[in-house]
């Protein structure tokens, strides 16, 4: 099963958390926390977050998934399979690869709500507004970043996209400074949602080329929003009256 020997107990150890990501059927992904129970020279148990599985989830044996883990201030990722059939909250997982090292500047996350402009290049589409060509999104309207990260985005667009596209996008990143970003990315996923003015996509897209410096910005950005909201949410904790 293995393509050599790797010591994966280096990078992975009893009661360490963990991440669980299984592609699934209609270009959607199970994702759940876990935590490590077992390690041997070949296999890893790692128990779910959650005790049931959603709807429509099955892992059944053979079935590929990523597990990722932080060792050191690292972030790591090695490819598997599930071993058991029916497998719930318990899993059990055989390595089918080599550990490998992943940038953790794609693990900053953050929901935002920012203007973006997108070009389907796959497709040859975009956000139109008529025949004006491309639109530029206002706040709070379609196309818009949701979620935005150093290694990729989330979007929410009236324009259609698959698994796989390739999508050129520019948008402001609201800085002190505005500054002007461009990316090409490509989807990883894409799910119709229904709402008030009609249907929607919401597409995941990484990054597959930026400038390091934009990355970086994007990072900072991030982590400063970020440091913001825990500093009003502890603001908002102190100012709560006794009782």
């Amino acid at each position: 099963m293995q393509n050599g020997t790797y010591n994966y107990k280096d990078y992975f150890q009893p009661g360490q958390k963990a991440r669980v990501e299984v592609a699934l059927s209609g270009d959607t992904v199970f994702n759940d926390g876990a935590v490590v129970t077992e390690i041997s020279d070949t296999e890893i148990r790692l128990r779910l977050s959650r005790e049931k599985l959603p709807d429509g989830v099955l892992l059944r044996r053979e079935l590929p998934l990523v597990v990722r883990v932080g060792v050191g201030g690292n972030s790591y990722r090695c490819k598997g399979v599930v071993l058991d059939d029916h497998a719930e909250e318990d899993l059990r997982v055989g390595f089918i690869d080599r550990v490998t090292p992943e940038d953790q500047r794609e693990y900053f996350r953050l929901a935002t709500d920012i203007p973006v402009i997108l070009f389907n290049v796959t497709a040859g589409t975009a956000e139109e507004s008529g025949t004006a060509g491309l639109r530029v999104a206002s706040q709070n309207s379609l196309p818009r970043i949701v979620n935005i990260s150093g290694g990729g985005l989330r979007t929410e667009t009236e324009m259609e996209m698959t698994k796989d596209d390739i999508v050129y996008a520019t948008f402001h990143l609201p800085l002190p400074e505005p500054k002007v970003v461009p990316v090409v990315a490509q989807v990883m996923h894409s799910e119709t949602l229904s709402r008030n003015e009609g249907v929607i996509y919401c597409a995941g897209l990484r990054f597959m080329h930026i400038n390091e410096r934009d990355r970086d910005a994007i990072v900072r950005y991030v982590c400063n929003e970020e440091i913001k909201r825990i500093r009003l949410c502890r603001k908002d904790f102190y100012s709560l009256p006794n009782s």
